[in-house]
């Protein structure tokens, strides 16, 4: 009962340890970690390759300058990424102060230039013209000071338009930002989730308005962020956005990123996570659910689906879903493009549409038909661009056509010929000898000049051309995700495979998890524990009557096979079963009770030592405590093989030693361990000691099947050794006179077991079979014999043994007779000795005439085995039965039965 106990007492124990150590953050560390290992066993996520990194890396900075940037630069690049069909761009910067006024540099160096000289040219022309007229005699002198009059009001009017035009270089950059993004169409920025109110002045109301989440239902809130107030990006950027989310990642306690939230609320306005909003956008606007475990997208359409669905997103028990991350780097998962290229591209432009109107201001496009067009293409896609940075978007189509046929119309100038028709011209005119010399230094100037500008363009326009090819093969219908990972950034995390991750690129990770559906779960931390609790029990049960080796060796499959269950749900499934509790916990509980089992099997092997170590031999005794079960130590028949020994004439020799006892004892222990070894040795028990009888069997406490065979090997032995030892005691005067030793062997079934008080027992054997093996013993004296067995023995024994048959008898208390049987010797060694065998078969021919009651035969055959072997005691009996049967013969119905009547 008690075993049974411990055996449900420690695996509770343990859960209950288990339930506190979940409790401990260095232990949710730990099972943190064990996630980490699997999540790298784990095959790797396939990667989305519409997802797409935009990098403000260390190239772009290293062109541009210092970040953070003018923000010009990114409306800009948000123009770009329309142009090149981008499908939708998350700003992983926040925007959330308001810039500085700013000078448009590229209007103050080209716009307005132009419309200052425009207007001049303009007021030029009015002069000349009123003069020419006045000369003319066109306008009469007397209306002259009218014209005057008009020409002062025309400057007027310039004089504002100039004024009007200087004011255009100072430029909102914020308002300019948000017009990009309007431009765009799919520019989505960030929103920070507060705990404590923000005392910033903004609108809040029409901040939640313009990137609050629509179109959601909640039905449990426990998943959601709850926070307090939000701090959106500044209304004139965020007004021309499509929408904008929250930017923050759970930061577990050992500083990795594992897990994110998707959904939070402040007030009675709900927030996506930064990429949500885009990608419920790119998803075609699905209902958003949420629920206490999971969050569900009510009819999306994957990208290159034909048909909605719903995506379930399972969450963590608090409300969390896990990232499937890249195994890799920032820089080794998803696409990577340099924010420089598209700086490149509007850079490589300017310089390229200046060079062009010097060129043409120069003549340099003379030669080229469709140099007029050229620029009027130019000047057409920049009103376009004008128009939908406005707000008209129905102009992009064509907006981005104009740009597209510009393009190649520089590209055909410069495959035309054109250049090399003008520079062939000067070259023609300086050899026509029609030049002086300093016409012809011109020429030769302006012809290398020519070539320069010449070979400029078409450098400048193959870098140029090279570099939108870049951009055609990675922007058009990326998801594109903005983030500055420049060396100076401090926007650095540890994920479960980079402990130097760029955090921009954990959206692309949550991109990339939900469009996959590579979902990630765990469970519960008492699921776990439970598990353990049912794992330990199980084990418990399994190998309650196991000994310790095979204990742990049922242990240690049951951890193995925990963790390969584990290992394989988390593969197949996703679903991550904290392993650590079960494994430690049944291995503290099963290494706990194999301890227990331990010392209690010490203990037990203990005792059988300090109970059977003085009658079991060594070899009995290491079998028994290697398997206690076949020590059956309670009353029990079994079929055994019981030896009694007495040495004859005992008594005197101890009254010739009265007077000597030390030596008396030291003959006896003497004698006593030379049997008692025979009998170990042949993994006998001893039973007890009766002065000089030794009382022994086979087959108990460990069952032997050729038990008989050992028992009469054993005694065959013992006479063996009884001579040697005769010969040392007599030698050495030790003993007064021979030590002959008379044994009686039986086999059958026999009672044994532990018997006595409950404070003295000893392990012994009773019964009928054991009574008859002590008769045969005495039974010796009567036929002169040394080993007497019954014929159970005799035919358990086979042929192992050359034995000589005697009488049948009749016991005490049975009625059925017994056959006698002396063991002579091992069958191989009488089989040696000739004369032996000649007197075993006279003896048994005797014995044969004896037995069909021919008494004058009998004794013949008696008489002639005596005349050589004159001290044959079985011979001695019979030639003195012979004789007096054939005096006075026994009755006729007798049938050859003798009684023993005495024990």
């Amino acid at each position: 009962m008690k075993k049974r106990l411990v055996e449900l007492i420690v695996p509770l124990a343990a859960a209950a340890v288990f339930v506190l150590l979940n409790l401990v953050p260095f232990y949710q560390t730990a099972e943190q970690r064990i996630y980490d290992v699997l999540l790298g066993v784990k095959p790797p996520v396939p990667e989305r390759p519409e997802v797409l990194f935009l990098n403000v890396d260390d190239t772009a900075i290293s062109n541009v300058g210092l970040w953070p940037w003018s923000r010009d630069l990114m409306a800009r690049g948000l123009i770009r990424m329309r142009e090149f069909d981008t499908a939708h761009v998350t700003f992983d910067i926040e925007y959330v102060d308001a810039s500085p006024v700013a000078v448009d540099g590229r209007f103050l160096s080209e716009r307005l230039p132009r419309a200052i000289s425009g207007e001049f040219d303009f007021v030029n022309d009015a002069i000349r013209s009123l003069l020419f007229a006045i000369a003319d005699g066109r306008i009469p002198p007397a209306d002259v000071p009218d014209f005057i009059d008009e020409l002062v009001g025309l400057t007027d009017t310039v004089r504002r338009d100039i004024m009007a035009s200087v004011s255009g270089v100072a430029r909102d950059n914020d308002s300019l930002l948000g017009q990009a993004a309007a431009f765009h169409g799919q520019a989505y920025f960030t929103v920070n989730i507060l705990g404590e109110a923000d005392p910033a002045p903004y609108d809040r109301e029409t901040a939640a308005r313009l990137i609050g989440l629509q179109n959601v239902a909640i039905e449990d809130e426990r998943p959601l962020r709850i926070g307090t107030d939000t701090r959106p990006t500044i209304l004139p950027v965020l007004s021309g956005g499509s929408g904008a989310g929250f930017p923050n990642v759970i930061v577990d306690r050992d500083g990795v990123r594992r897990r994110v939230e998707l959904v939070a609320r402040v007030g009675d306005a709900y927030y996506g996570q930064l990429v949500l909003a885009p990608l419920l956008d790119w998803l075609g606007g699905p209902e958003v659910i949420v629920r206490r475990d999971r969050i569900v997208l009510r009819g999306a359409t994957l990208p290159g689906a034909d048909a909605a669905t719903d995506i379930v997103v399972p969450l963590t028990v608090h409300g969390r879903m896990l990232i499937n991350w890249p195994k890799g780097t920032y820089d080794e998962s998803f696409r990577h493009v340099s924010y420089w290229r598209l700086i490149f591209d509007w850079q490589m432009e300017d310089r390229i549409v200046a060079l062009l109107r010097e060129m043409d201001a120069n003549g340099l496009l003379f030669f080229y038909d469709d140099a007029d067009s050229l620029f009027g293409l130019y000047d057409y896609a920049q009103m376009l661009e004008a128009d939908i940075m406005a707000g008209d978007r129905d102009w992009i189509d064509e907006w981005r056509e104009a740009r597209s046929v510009f393009f190649d119309v520089i590209g055909d100038f410069l495959d035309s010929g054109a250049p090399q028709e003008y520079l062939a011209a000067l070259d023609d005119a300086i050899r026509s000898g029609q030049l002086d010399a300093d016409q012809i230094d011109e020429y030769r100037f302006l012809a290398d000049e020519a070539r320069s500008d010449y070979e400029t363009l078409a450098a400048w326009f193959a870098d140029f051309s090279e570099n939108r090819d870049v951009l055609w093969q990675e922007l058009p219908g990326s998801f594109v995700i903005i983030g500055h990972v420049g060396t100076s950034t401090t926007d650095i995390g540890v994920n479960p495979f980079d402990e130097q991750y760029m955090n921009v690129g954990t959206h692309g990770a949550v991109v990339n998890t939900i469009l996959q559906q590579a979902f990630l779960d765990d469970t519960p931390w008492w699921v776990s524990v439970a598990m353990m609790l049912v794992l330990a029990l199980l084990l418990a049960f399994v190998s309650r009557d196991m000994s310790p080796t095979p204990s742990l060796i049922s242990g240690g499959v049951t951890l193995v096979v925990t963790a390969a269950v584990g290992v394989g749900v988390f593969l197949l499934t996703g679903t991550h079963l904290n392993l650590l509790t079960p494994i430690l916990g049944v291995t503290l509980s099963f290494v706990t009770i194999t301890a227990i089992k331990f010392i209690r099997e010490n203990k037990e092997k203990n005792h059988i030592r300090n109970a059977f170590g003085h009658y079991l031999s060594a070899d009995v005794i290491k079998d028994v405590i290697s398997d206690p079960s076949k020590l059956q130590l309670g009353g029990v028949k079994k079929h055994m093989t019981a030896m009694f020994t007495d040495v004859r004439g005992f008594s005197t020799i101890s009254e010739a030693l009265k007077d000597e006892p030390e030596k008396l004892v030291q003959l006896l222990n003497l004698y006593l361990t030379e049997m008692s070894d025979t009998v170990l040795a042949e993994r006998g028990t001893i039973d007890k000691y009766e002065g000089d009888a030794i009382i022994c069997f086979w087959g108990a406490p460990v069952e032997l099947e050729d038990a008989a065979v050992r028992a009469c090997r054993s005694a065959v032995t013992m006479k063996k050794i009884e001579a040697r030892l005769n010969e040392e005691v007599l030698g050495s005067g030790l003993a007064p006179a021979e030590l002959k030793t008379r044994i009686g062997i039986n086999t059958g079934e026999m009672v044994v077991g532990n018997m006595g008080t409950a404070t003295r027992m000893d392990y012994t054997m009773m019964g009928h079979n054991v009574n008859l093996a002590a008769r045969l013993e005495g039974v010796n004296k009567r036929y002169g014999t040394w080993i007497l067995t019954s014929e159970q023995t005799y035919r358990e024994t086979g042929r192992t043994f050359s034995v000589r048959k005697l009488d049948r008898v009749r016991v005490v208390g049975v009625n059925e007779p017994l056959r006698l049987y002396e063991v002579v010797d091992l069958r191989e060694e009488v089989d040696k000795d000739q004369a032996l065998i000649q007197k075993l078969r006279g003896f048994n021919s005797g014995l044969t005439a004896f037995e069909n009651k021919e008494w004058g035969e009998a004794h013949t055959h008696f008489k002639r085995v005596l005349t050589d072997f004159p001290d044959d005691g079985p011979s001695i009996e019979y030639e003195k039965r012979c004789r007096e049967y054939m005096k006075k013969p026994p009755r006729a119905d007798w049938d050859g039965v003798y009684t023993l009547d005495t024990k």
